[in-house]
């Protein structure tokens, strides 16, 4: 087991990347114009800055919510040593003695103002790091001996620190194949690693990966079927009246759904060596070239 450090140093580490200042991403400033009338840094400052204003601190933490670079700069520092669930509280502590202020910058030169850090906002960061999480030793040897590049390496392991449960053996020893199977061959080897983790955050697959994963094709292509049944009625009909006849109006991105049907053809034909057609071939044929 790595060993474990003074939570003092994971925290000089925060403090340093947060020393060099935030950018707000261009998805975080929407969020913010749909909160606030704010036209510049200057105004926006003053409307967070507001006592009474309740909605400041979701903002804040949408600010400072540590992105995948942030992560991927201290994945290292994660990889070498482990810190258990108390280091979180620790390391905050840590964090608000230093009395921050962060220089926030605003896309599209809407300026950048100064941001005192409350401990609010860093106990939020800290967690969303997930620091104490352990990324289980089948993967982490996969990806020692199979990802020499460093950087990607890091990568993949924020992936895995980010998974919100705990993964059952079958599924661990499916991503260790896929990793020392797929990652020198795969041109869509992130795409389906990340679906795999998305989809075994909700499946819980004990034995036969592969009949679930034909499952989950198939709920894919029947919901595809009844969202193109539902646009081609309402080129006919109003909203009001398919919603009297009791028809469900889907709201679904079409074009995503058949990539992730792509996705589990390619996982299944490279760990299987077969998938399944189904009952829509249509579907599947219209989704590859969407694969991309």
């Amino acid at each position: 087991m790595p060993d474990r450090p003074p939570p003092h140093d994971l925290s000089e580490k925060i403090a340093a990347l947060l020393e060099q200042g935030v950018s707000v991403t261009d998805d975080v400033m929407h969020a913010i114009d749909a909160t606030f009338s704010a036209h510049n840094a200057g105004e926006l400052i003053g409307i967070l800055s507001d006592p009474s204003n309740c909605e400041a601190d979701a903002i804040f933490e949408l600010i400072f919510y540590p992105d995948q670079t942030f992560q991927e700069t201290i994945e290292p520092f994660l990889m070498a040593r482990s810190f258990a669930p108390e280091d979180v509280e620790l390391i905050v502590r840590s964090l608000a003695l230093k009395n921050l202020t962060v220089t926030v910058l605003l896309p599209h030169g809407r300026g950048l103002m100064k941001v005192p850090v409350t401990e609010s906002i860093l106990r939020q960061l800290v967690l969303r790091l997930n620091i104490e999480r352990q990324i289980d030793l089948r993967l982490v040897s996969a990806l020692a001996r199979g990802v020499t590049e460093p950087a990607y390496h890091m990568r993949l392991r924020v992936f895995l620190r980010n998974c919100r449960r705990e993964f059952s053996d079958a599924a661990l020893d499916f991503l260790r194949s896929w990793i020392e199977k797929m990652y020198a061959k795969s041109p869509h080897f992130e795409k389906a690693f990340r679906f795999l983790l998305e989809f075994f955050d909700y499946a819980t697959p004990e034995t036969d990966i592969y009949q679930l994963l034909m499952k989950e094709k198939g709920a894919l292509v029947q919901q595809i079927a009844r969202a193109e049944k539902c646009e081609a009625a309402l080129q006919t009909h109003h909203v009001e009246a398919l919603m009297l006849r009791g028809m469900p109006i889907l709201c679904v991105d079409i074009d995503d759904i058949r990539k992730k049907i792509v996705l589990i053809d390619h996982i299944c034909l490279s760990m299987f060596g077969k998938t399944e057609m189904l009952d829509h071939p249509d579907i599947i044929e219209r989704a590859i070239p969407s694969a991309d």
